[in-house]
């Protein structure tokens, strides 16, 4: 798998701390001039399309990271004017210690199930994609910054599928971490969709992962 150098300012820009994330996609940015017109316009999605795949990412954290057996304090969705987070959601997650892996994948797994429901309902561009990847950089900012902690040294983007410290690695654990628990992700994904902010304790049991030995 090859990875696409991203030459913009932003990736470029030396120093801030969302350049080393955004600077490498699997997918490749827009031959266009997109700073220009944004993400949102790249993606073109309707706003309930929109609002469905920033659930179907937030989702995705919470059910892969609850799956693993740690729990959540809560999942929401912002309302358009709230930018307090950041971004158009949040998961947030009680603190628990155990395999670096376990967090590598929760981490990726937002910009993974993004990808797998844009090609499950024909919604698939390479540059939606993109963009999938592009808005993740906290994401894998904080999956790097656990990698370097635990290894002492910095997550790569090789797109080596045989070496843990490469992103094409994460990816593929990932991809494999939510296989079981799609229906669970999409289940998770339209309660939020219609409740915009659930404690964790409702996410486990729509997720039907109540049952579950959910680490303290």
């Amino acid at each position: 798998m090859a990875w696409h150098a991203n030459s913009d300012a932003l990736a470029a820009l030396d120093g801030d701390e969302r350049a080393p994330w955004v600077r490498y996609t699997r997918n490749p940015p827009p031959l266009y001039d997109w700073e220009h017109i944004g993400t949102d316009a790249v993606s073109a999605y309707t706003p309930e399309e929109q609002t469905m795949s920033t659930a179907i990412h937030e989702a995705a954290h919470a059910v892969v990271y609850m799956a693993a057996g740690y729990r959540i304090g809560h999942i929401a969705l912002h309302e358009p004017e709230d930018h307090s987070h950041g971004g158009r959601a949040h998961v947030n997650y009680l603190p628990a210690s155990g395999p670096w892996l376990d967090w590598a994948v929760t981490c990726a797994a937002g910009e993974r199930a993004e990808d797998r429901w844009m090609r499950e309902n024909g919604l698939w561009t390479p540059d939606r994609a993109w963009v999938s990847e592009r808005l993740a950089w906290r994401d894998r900012s904080q999956l790097g910054s656990a990698y370097r902690d635990g290894s002492g040294k910095d997550l790569t983007f090789h797109g080596t599928h045989s070496d843990p410290g490469d992103y094409a690695w994460v990816m593929d654990r990932t991809d494999e971490s939510l296989d079981p628990v799609w229906s669970n992700v999409l289940q998770l994904a339209h309660h939020v969709v219609e409740h915009r902010r659930i404690d964790g304790d409702e996410a486990a049991k729509v997720a039907g992962l109540h049952t579950i030995n959910l680490a303290a």
